[in-house]
């Protein structure tokens, strides 16, 4: 978190790309030296980070499950800095170290879902497909949107948290919403808030319950990577006069049973009254816990009802086992009640990162108080010539 234009979404980004490519090493192996060569281009193209995002003093030092890797365009490591790294693969100024946690890489496959702040223009533009143009994150989001709002039919809509409407497209992907007092409304004429959440909130429940509820249809890309690989196998032993060893075929499928689900939302309180704001961090909480698999979730936000609400659900936790049963059913943010120790808060500021989170995890009322402060010194300064009478 922290204030406008400090670099939250960049380092959303450089997250999102990160994981997905340490899950792309978990599954390869090591990459070739052409393919590590376009890396950081293809985190510049994909994420729209071009026009002054990189420069000399750029360094991106990541460690995820499988990988570490190492960028620094200024002042790459030395060969034999790089060497000196156990199991290293060194490419010019991105480096590379490999760990053993997933020997078997069907254990690190994720499904990794960026849901950027633009995505309300997925509810206001009609045809949104003849949009379609550059290869990026919003192409990809509108993509993964086509594919979960089509789960969604009028016999099976999507309640959108506390808002009083459901969510159902219509065979013909027009996005409806039925509203709690009767009738039906197109979500391209819906407030800006319905057309903000409603994208947030159906990709949420697909990727962290849908898609494994069901087993997936392989896409366009998954059916010709899969007949790829078959005849590159079937060459091969043709060549050898052997039969095909379909261990390979087993490998591409069981590379669509996804293991866990990893989110980065960008700013989750676009267009939100507090009160929504606060119900749609419970929704999204209450989605973790229940789902009974590791998953991950990244927000982004300069919002401070996001951080009171994190902070409510955090200290609900610490005190469950105080609280009386039949008191404990009257919070109706129990069941987003997390542990501290799952939760990291950084803050970011002109440059700098911090952790704005106290001892027990629980986020520093100093830091609230501050921020306060900020915002009425200039209301109590006039207060004291406000005359009463």
């Amino acid at each position: 978190m922290g204030p406008q234009s400090s670099g939250k979404s960049t380092i959303a980004k450089v997250i999102s790309f990160c994981t997905w490519l340490d899950k792309k090493c978990s599954r390869d192996g090591r990459p070739k030296r052409e393919e590590v060569k376009d890396y950081i281009q293809t985190l510049k193209t994909y994420h729209r980070l071009l026009n002054g995002y990189f420069n000399r003093n750029t360094q991106i030092y990541f460690i995820g499950d499988f990988i570490e890797l190492c960028y620094n365009d200024c002042c790459p490591m030395t060969l034999d800095e790089a060497l000196s790294w156990e199991e290293e693969t060194y490419f010019g100024t991105v480096n590379f170290k490999f760990g053993t946690k997933y020997t078997d890489p069907i254990d690190n496959n994720s499904k990794i879902a960026y849901i950027p702040a633009e995505r309300n223009f997925v509810s206001a533009i009609y045809n949104l497909q003849e949009y379609l143009r550059d290869k990026d994150n919003i192409q990809d989001f509108v993509t993964s949107w086509y594919e979960a709002k089509r789960k969604y039919s009028d016999s099976n809509r999507l309640n959108i948290i506390n808002l009083g409407a459901e969510y159902y497209t219509t065979d013909q992907d027009v996005d409806v919403l039925h509203l709690q007092g009767g009738g039906n409304i197109a979500l391209q004429v819906a407030s800006s808030g319905l057309q903000s959440v409603v994208p947030l909130v159906t990709m949420f429940d697909y990727v962290m319950q849908g898609i494994y509820k069901e087993r997936r249809p392989m896409s366009v890309k998954e059916r010709d990577e899969l007949i790829k690989k078959v005849n590159e196998l079937v060459g091969e032993n043709k060549e050898k006069g052997q039969h095909a060893d379909l261990s390979i075929l087993l490998d591409v499928i069981n590379s669509k049973s996804y293991r866990y689900s990893q989110i980065i939302v960008e700013e989750p309180e676009n267009n939100l009254f507090p009160l929504t704001q606060r119900d749609l961090v419970y929704y999204m909480l209450q989605m973790c816990n229940d789902a009974q698999r590791n998953h991950r979730l990244t927000l982004t936000t300069h919002s401070p009802y996001i951080l009171y609400t994190l902070n409510s659900c955090m200290m609900g936790y610490l005190v469950s086992s105080k609280i009386p049963e039949q008191e404990r059913q009257t919070f109706t943010n129990q069941n987003a009640w997390i542990d501290p120790k799952l939760v990291s808060i950084w803050e970011i500021e002109d440059g700098e990162i911090r952790s704005i989170q106290d001892e027990d995890g629980i986020i520093s009322k100093n830091y609230f108080d501050l921020n306060m402060t900020a915002l009425m010194d200039e209301y109590y300064h006039m207060l004291s010539y406000y005359d009463e009478k």
